[in-house]
C-alpha cells in the first residue's frame, strides 16, 4: 500500500470527501475559491515578512524557530476567523460560500499535504545531500529510521497501554489497536526547527546528516506502519492474528522499501539519460521546465505502483543531482537549484501555517484529555530513547570489532587507541588513526542530540487527521498529536542552540573542508561503480574536457543585458541605445565563473 493511499484513504474522515469533488461547497464558485486563496496567501506573505524581521533579531530567532512563527501566525488567524465567522457545514444549502471557505481555511487537508506539499520538501532534501556524507553513515541512518522507528512505536504503545490500564489517563480509555496506531504515527519525526538552527550554526556535518537521513526515512516507515496498524482499529483480533499480520507487514515493507529505492535511482538515471540524449541547452526555459517535473513525477509513479513515494522521491533527488545536473546548462543548473529550494521553503511554510490555522478548527470540547496527553508525551520521550541509544550501542560495538580486526590485519596497533575504542568516549580529534573507522562511531553527545532532535511535525498530524474513527476517538487523537507537535516545536526547537552549547557540539564547520578531510571512506565502492558504468552512460562527454559553450553564452548574454540595463539607468540612456553604442562592460562586472574562462569541463559529480 502506498504512502498516499495510506494517509488519504478510506479512513480519512477528518477532511470532507465533498471538498474533493469539483464544484461542491466552497469550490462551487469563483468567489469561494478566491476568498480561500486570498486569506491563505495573505497569511503566507505575512509570515514570510515576519520571518525576515525575525532574521534581523538574532536573539529572538535563537529561541523562536521559523516553524514556530508560522504556527503562531496561523493560530492567531484561526482565532480571529473563529470569532468573526460562524461555523458552516459544507453540505448545508443555506450556508454562505464565503463562510464555508473561511471555515475551510481552518481545516488541515491531509490530501493536499501528501500530494502537493510533501514531494518538493523530500526531493529538495535529497537534492541538497552530499553523497559522501550520506553513504558514510548509511548504516546508522537506516537502522535508526527502520528498526528504531519500529522500536519506538512498540515502546510508546506498550507504555501507553500500561498507563491506560493503570487508570493514569482518566476517562479516556482507547483500545489497544488505537494505541498501536497512535504509537506508529507519533514515531514519525520532523526536525525542521532543529535543522534550521543546524544550518545557521554549521554544526558537525555528520550529526546533520544523521538527523536529516533518519527523519526523512522514518517518515516513510511511520506511514507504512500507520497504514498497517490502522486496519485493526474497530476490528479487534486475537494476538496470533495480529502477530501474523505484523510479520506480513515486515515482508511487505522490505519489498516496498527496496522497490522504492530502485525506482528513485532509476528515475534520476532516466532524467539524466533524457537530458543527455535531447540536448536542450540552447533553450534553457524548456530545459528547466522539463527538469522541474522530476520533483513530482516519480512520486506519483510510486503511488500508482503502491510503493513509498517518500523513499522514491528522496533517492530521485539524490540521483538527479548526480546524473542529471551535469547535462544541464549552467544557467539551468543555477535556476533549478534555486527553484527547488524556494519550492521546498514555501511548502514548509504553508504546512506549518496550516497547522496553526487548524488549532481552532478542531472541536476540542470533550476531546481534550490532559492526562492522556501527558502520558503520551512521556511515552514519546521514552520511545525516542529506546530508538536511539540501543541502536547506537550495537553500532558502536560493531565498529569496535571492525577496527580491531583492521588493526590485527595490519599487524597490531597502538594500545592506547585500542583502549579508547573500547571505552567509546572520544571524538574525531582524540584519535586520528589511519584505519578510517574511528570517526564512524556515535558518541554520547551525538546520541543525546539525536534524541533531542526528535520533534514531531506535520507528518504525524496528517496521519492523525486520517485516524480511523471506528470508536469515535479521531478528534481526541488529533488534538493529542497537535499539542505534542506544538510542545516539541516550540520547546525543543526553541532550545536547540542551548542544547548545542551544553552538549559541546562542533559548530562553524565548513562542510566542503570536512568532506575533503574525512569524506568518501564508505562511498568508495559506489563512486567506483558510478565512474566505470554509470557516468559514461548517462553524462554527456564524461571524461572529456568538453566545453559547455552554449550554457555559458546564455549566461553571459543574461548578465550582459542586466549590466547594460543598470548602466543605462544610471546614465539616463535606454538599454537599446547602450547596446547600440557598444556600451563597455569591464571584466570586474562579469561573474567570476565567466571571467575566469568561457568553458566548463565535465567534472565528476560530488
Amino acid at each position: 500500500m502506498s504512502d498516499l493511499a495510506a494517509a488519504a484513504g478510506d479512513n480519512a474522515t477528518g477532511t470532507s470527501e465533498q471538498d474533493a469533488l469539483p464544484g461542491y461547497g466552497w469550490t462551487a464558485s469563483t468567489e469561494g475559491i478566491s476568498f480561500y486563496l486570498v486569506v491563505f496567501l495573505s497569511l503566507l506573505a505575512l509570515n514570510l515578512v515576519l520571518c525576515k524581521l525575525l532574521h534581523n533579531r538574532p536573539m529572538i530567532a535563537s529561541i523562536l524557530p521559523e516553524a514556530g512563527l508560522a504556527i503562531i501566525v496561523g493560530t492567531l488567524a484561526s482565532f480571529i476567523i473563529r470569532l468573526v465567522v460562524k461555523p458552516a457545514e459544507v453540505s448545508s444549502e443555506d450556508a454562505d460560500v464565503v463562510d464555508i471557505a473561511a471555515n475551510q481555511v481552518l481545516t488541515f487537508s491531509s490530501t493536499t499535504f501528501f500530494v502537493a506539499l510533501l514531494p518538493p520538501i523530500i526531493f529538495n532534501s535529497g537534492y541538497q545531500l552530499k553523497m559522501e556524507l550520506f553513504l558514510e553513515d548509511f548504516t546508522p541512518i537506516v537502522s535508526l529510521a527502520c528498526v528504531g522507528t519500529a522500536i519506538s512505536a512498540v515502546v510508546v504503545s506498550v507504555l501507553l497501554q500500561v498507563m491506560v490500564g493503570a487508570g493514569f489517563t482518566g476517562d479516556f480509555v482507547p483500545s489497544f489497536s488505537e494505541i498501536l496506531t497512535f504509537g506508529a504515527l507519533i514515531s514519525a519525526t520532523d526536525p525542521v526547527s532543529t535543522l534550521a538552527v543546524f544550518q545557521t550554526r554549521k554544526v558537525d556535518p555528520r550529526l546533520f546528516y544523521l538527523v536529516v537521513g533518519e527523519s526523512v526515512l522514518n517518515d516513510a516507515v511511520g506511514l507504512v506502519l500507520f497504514n498497517a496498524l490502522s486496519k485493526f482499529v474497530g476490528h479487534e483480533r486475537s494476538f496470533v492474528k495480529v502477530t501474523v499480520a505484523l510479520l506480513a507487514f515486515i515482508v511487505d515493507f522490505s519489498v516496498v522499501s527496496v522497490g522504492s529505492l530502485c525506482l528513485g535511482v532509476f528515475s534520476g538515471f532516466m532524467s539524466g539519460l533524457v537530458l543527455k540524449t535531447v540536448d536542450m541547452r540552447s533553450t534553457w526555459v524548456l530545459e528547466l521546465s522539463l527538469y522541474m517535473l522530476v520533483m513530482y513525477l516519480p512520486f506519483f509513479v510510486a503511488e500508482v505502483l503502491h510503493l513509498s513515494g517518500i523513499v522514491t522521491i528522496l533517492f530521485c533527488g539524490i540521483s538527479a543531482k548526480r546524473y542529471s545536473e551535469p547535462n544541464l546548462s549552467r544557467i539551468t543548473t543555477r535556476h533549478a537549484d534555486a527553484l527547488f529550494q524556494v519550492t521546498s521553503h514555501l511548502a514548509e511554510s504553508a504546512i506549518f501555517l496550516e497547522l496553526g490555522l487548524s488549532v481552532f478548527g478542531l472541536q476540542s470540547r470533550g476531546n481534550f484529555h490532559f492526562k492522556f496527553i501527558a502520558c503520551a508525551m512521556f511515552a514519546c520521550l521514552v520511545g525516542r530513547m529506546a530508538n536511539i541509544y540501543p541502536i547506537a550501542f550495537v553500532y558502536n560495538r560493531l565498529q569496535d570489532r571492525k577496527c580491531r580486526h583492521a588493526q590485527s590485519s595490519a599487524g597490531g596497533g597502538d594500545h592506547a587507541a585500542d583502549a579508547s575504542l573500547a571505552v567509546g568516549r572520544y571524538s574525531s580529534e582524540d584519535y586520528a588513526g589511519d584505519l578510517g573507522t574511528h570517526d564512524l562511531k556515535m558518541g554520547p553527545n551525538t546520541c543525546h542530540m539525536l534524541w533531542f532532535s526528535g520533534l514531531r511535525g506535520a507528518v504525524a498530524y496528517a496521519c492523525a487527521k486520517t485516524f480511523p474513527n471506528a470508536n469515535g476517538h479521531q478528534t481526541a487523537f488529533c488534538i493529542t498529536t497537535m499539542v505534542m507537535v506544538l510542545i516539541t516545536t516550540f520547546f525543543f526547537g526553541g532550545t536547540t542552540e542551548i542544547a548545542l552549547d551544553i552538549l559541546n557540539i562542533d559548530v562553524g564547520v565548513d562542510e566542503e573542508e570536512y568532506i575533503r578531510e574525512t569524506g568518501g571512506k564508505r562511498a568508495g565502492f559506489v563512486q567506483t561503480f558510478e565512474e566505470r558504468y554509470v557516468f559514461p552512460c548517462v553524462i554527456r562527454d564524461y571524461g572529456n574536457a568538453a566545453v559547455d559553450s552554449v550554457g555559458d553564452d546564455l549566461l553571459l548574454h543574461e548578465h550582459t543585458e542586466d549590466i547594460q540595463s543598470r548602466h543605462a539607468s544610471a546614465t539616463g540612456t535606454s538599454s537599446r541605445e547602450a547596446h547600440a553604442s557598444g556600451g563597455h562592460i569591464s571584466v570586474k562586472d562579469m561573474p567570476k565563473t565567466l571571467s575566469s574562462g568561457a568553458g566548463r569541463a565535465v567534472a565528476r559529480p560530488t
